[in-house]
């Protein structure tokens, strides 16, 4: 009887429920609870369904039971009921499925002690939602929910009512747009009625900026805010304002071109209440696997009433910008451009920084930015020939000097080498024999360049200028003067060959190395000098093309000796001294011989001490010259490494070891010119580094000087060297700086260090960082400086120069952090520089406070902004007007 009532309530529900019946298991009769602990539907039966307005299977799902209303064609499912009907799944306390009506109702329930349990969380594809109450049509494929909380991108939908269309596009009633994922966010967007677009843009009417639930004034008449998922799009880009010595500002406003996935525009612009402003365009583009770059065009125009007002009270001002023109029309230009290397291909590469003398000065970032001393461009295009040793470089280059605007360009800038090979692989295919003469190898390479710049040297205004020459003619870069600036550059072909000899085993442990260099210079002018008696100057003429070649040849001997002390401590076990002396001997003729006709001896006036005829070598090229004097000198040297062999502290075997270094480097070198006719012996150098407890760095430099000096310090041919009174040499200068970094990282005894900590670059603004680490509780960088030199004579004296500098960060809490930075100069008896941050974490806001007492950027800066890259825009800065330029 059990059977046939199954079969039958089988036949009825199928004629109810056609394509839930299909491949489900059926419940019990009408009205009657399943105690079951689940009910998942899931058999291995398949009923052929008629068609209708189900288009899929529904699989469902409860925990606490399920009930079927038949004549209402209503199922209702309790307990984490979970529907799943194509894409779409539907989680909740308690769903209702009707059939008649073709709806999904879901709703939370209250638990035992009255508190509503089992949100409703309705997914379909890659949204989802969450709410008190979900309504949805799987016919029409709309729905209504109420009390919703979705996600669009990083930011957050809280709304009374939500409708949903079939285009997957919903409409919210009473919103709060926000990027905190609280129940109940710090701040919020509050807007009326909202509309929003999945992977594509959130739009509202208007709005206003709700903080800690109090409402501000700070909105608009509508918002748009993009929520794109896998690609970029178009959007406003909102302006940032306030008030520095330009006046009242609104800066960094305007618009982003999102082209496709590869390429997008970003044109913003500034304006000023003083009636200046500034125009900016960026692109930047990446093709995957082969570049990716930036190029980016800014146009200022710079109205400054503080030279105005300077020059109209005729008064003199510590503001930096009274000293720049009241007007001034700049413009700068940047283009990044960097390839993927690729075997056997070329690559091109750029690097432009250029732009108006003073635009940087008007428009810097940071005090880096404000005292560079240069700006240098280059574009680039390398390629190495495949299965062979050539490779040629087409390069042109460009610098400009911050403070008096020259600038030197060198275009083209060619080049062509050949790496090293065997001499014997250029005139025979037969391999090699072993023989010692196939030891011998040759590298080669010629550059061509001409090199123009707007400076017009002071020779060619026929001064020399070693003799008190007028300052030299600059050429305006403009294109009339474009054939000026052709004639005055300096056109050269370099030519340079090394010829190895091989490399030999003598006497078993010591390695023999010749070798011969030689370079040749085509320059398109030479010059030929002669004395003026009535003007006591001498005059250069320029007579056309010349040729400048140097040669030289070396020798060097080299070993290397080891030397152990096994010392079978408790930790240590031995001491390893790793020791390589070398020796080498170089000549090289005297280029200032007039046989080479390289140098000029010539008269260049009259000594009024002694009424003696001065005369000098001059060079007849502009560059490029050999150096002068014979040179016959003997080189050597001896490098020295100290290290221990200790047992591992995290061994208790006893049968690990590792090593320790006591003297990464000890190098002393010196040479010996036997070409000389006095002052032989070079000064000895003599440099070591090492790390001391594994977080110190020692670096240590100085120089020893054999010779005596008179009394005006001129150096005579009488050794210091006083074995009485215990003298080697005299000391010229020596440098020491001790550096360390400490972090609980520092003081970890397991070698393993976390991969994943981020690579940090130096902020150009130190008041604006660009990013903050709370993870790390605190950092200390510790940094001592001492340089002594003495000159000696008449004036002679001693410069000592001794700095500290001390910088880190400490988090007090976990939301609370503080960096500091800082040095002393112990000569001046002052702080030479010092900036202190704080930064606070809001959650989903962040806070920095950012103080500099002390030098250019003094002052102080506050900074409060929305942590999404969403919101961006949506922060407060103020600075104080304390620093030289009023911000």
């Amino acid at each position: 009887m059990r059977h046939l009532l199954i079969l039958f309530l089988l036949l009825q529900l199928s004629s109810f429920f056609p394509t839930l019946v299909a491949g489900q298991i059926i419940p019990a009769p009408t009205a009657v609870p399943l105690d079951t602990a689940e009910v998942t539907g899931q058999d291995s039966l398949s009923l052929t369904a008629p068609k209708g307005d189900i288009a899929t299977t529904i699989k469902y799902a409860a925990r606490d039971s399920i009930l079927f209303e038949v004549e209402r064609k209503v199922v209702h499912l309790y307990g984490d009921a979970s529907i799943e009907y194509g894409d779409m799944n539907l989680k909740a306390a308690y769903i209702e499925i009707d059939y008649e009506t073709n709806t999904l109702t879901a709703a939370t329930l209250p638990d035992s002690t009255g508190k509503e349990i089992g949100t409703p969380v309705f997914t379909q594809g890659a949204q989802t939602y969450a709410a008190k109450r979900i309504a949805y049509n799987y016919k029409t494929r709309k729905g209504r929910i109420s009390e919703v909380v979705t996600q669009q991108g990083e930011g957050y939908i809280h709304s009374e009512v939500v409708k949903r269309n079939d285009a997957n596009e919903f409409y919210g009633l009473h919103n709060k747009y926000t990027t905190c994922n609280l129940e109940h966010p710090h701040f919020y967007i509050s807007a009326p009625r909202i509309k929003a677009i999945p992977n594509d843009k959130v739009m509202t009417g208007p709005f206003n900026l709700v903080i800690g639930d109090i409402p501000t004034p700070l909105g608009f008449l509508f918002g748009l805010f993009p929520t794109p998922k896998s690609k970029r799009s178009s959007g406003v880009i909102v302006p940032s304002y306030g008030e520095n010595s330009r006046g009242f500002f609104l800066n960094d406003g305007g618009y982003y071109f999102a082209w496709n996935e590869y390429i997008g525009t970003r044109l913003t612009g500034d304006i000023y209440s003083l009636g200046g402003y500034n125009m900016d365009v960026s692109t930047n583009y990446i093709k995957r696997y082969s570049y990716r770059g930036n190029f980016s065009f800014t146009y200022d125009y710079f109205r400054n009433d503080e030279a105005d007002i300077a020059a109209s009270e005729s008064r003199s001002t510590d503001n930096a910008f009274s000293q720049l023109p009241p007007t001034q029309r700049t413009f700068w230009v940047r283009w990044n451009h960097t390839p993927v290397t690729k075997p056997g291909r070329g690559t091109f590469t750029a690097s432009i920084d250029a732009g108006s003398q003073l635009h940087q000065r008007v428009n810097f970032n940071g005090a880096a930015q404000y005292l560079a001393p240069t700006f240098n461009s280059s574009i680039s295009y390398q390629k190495t020939i495949p299965n062979s040793p050539f490779s040629y470089t087409i390069k042109a280059r460009q610098s400009q000097v911050t403070e008096t605007g020259n600038m030197t360009f060198v275009l083209p800038d060619l080049n062509f080498s050949m790496s090293q090979v065997a001499l014997s692989d250029l005139f025979t295919d037969v391999p090699s024999t072993n023989k010692w003469y196939e030891k011998f190898t040759l590298t080669y390479n010629v550059s061509a360049s001409n090199r123009v710049t707007n400076v017009v040297p002071a020779r060619n205004t026929s001064q020399f200028p070693v003799l008190e020459a007028s300052p030299a003619d600059t050429i305006d870069l403009n294109f009339r003067n474009l054939n000026q600036l052709w004639q005055s550059g300096e056109k050269s072909a370099i030519h340079s060959f090394g010829i190895g000899l091989g490399n030999y085993k003598v006497l078993k442990y010591f390695n023999f190395s010749p070798s011969i260099n030689y370079s040749e210079a085509w320059l398109d002018e030479k010059y030929s000098f002669r004395f003026d008696p009535d003007s006591q100057r001498v005059d250069v003429d320029t007579t056309g093309f010349g040729r400048v070649y140097q040669y030289g040849a070396s020798a060097g001997l080299s070993t290397t000796v080891y030397g152990t002390v096994y010392v079978k401590g408790k930790r240590v076990e031995a001491i390893r001294h790793l020791i390589r002396p070398n020796i080498s001997y170089s000549y090289r003729p005297d280029f200032a011989d007039p046989r080479f006709g390289f140098y000029q001896r010539t008269l260049v006036g009259v000594d009024t001490r002694t009424n003696r005829a001065e005369y000098r070598n001059l060079g007849r090229f502009e560059s490029n010259l050999p150096p002068t004097g014979l040179s016959s000198a003997l080189n050597f040297g001896i490098d020295n490494n100290i290290e221990m062999k200790v047992k591992s502290k995290n061994d208790s075997t006893g049968t690990k070891y590792e090593k320790v270094s006591i003297i990464d480097v000890l190098r002393i070198n010196s040479a010996y010119d036997f070409a000389r006719d006095s002052l032989k012996l070079s000064p000895v150098r003599i440099s070591m580094s090492t790390k001391l407890f594994k977080i110190v760095n020692l670096n240590f430099n100085t120089t020893l000087d054999p010779y005596q000096v008179d009394s005006t310090g001129r150096a005579i041919d009488r050794y210091v060297f006083d074995a009485r009174r215990l003298r080697v040499a005299r000391l010229t200068d020596a440098t020491l700086n001790l550096t360390a970094s400490l972090s609980p990282e520092a003081f970890r005894t397991d070698e393993a260090l976390p991969a994943n900590l981020p690579a940090l670059t130096p902020d150009e603004n130190p008041l604006l960082p660009e990013y903050i680490d709370f993870k790390i509780p605190w950092t200390l960088s510790l940094n001592y400086s001492l340089s002594h030199r003495r000159s000696f004579g008449v004036n002679g004296e001693t410069n000592l120069i001794q700095t500290v500098g001390l910088q880190g960060s400490l988090n007090i809490t976990e939301k609370w952090k503080v960096t500091y930075n800082g040095t002393y100069d112990f000569t001046n008896g002052n702080i030479s520089y010092a900036t202190m941050q704080i930064y606070r974490d809001l959650h989903c806001w962040d806070m920095s406070i950012g103080w500099t007492p002390f030098g250019l950027l003094r002052g102080y800066n506050l900074t409060i902004n929305a942590r999404s890259s969403l919101l961006q825009d949506l922060k407060l800065t103020k600075r104080s007007k304390n620093n030289a330029f009023g911000y």
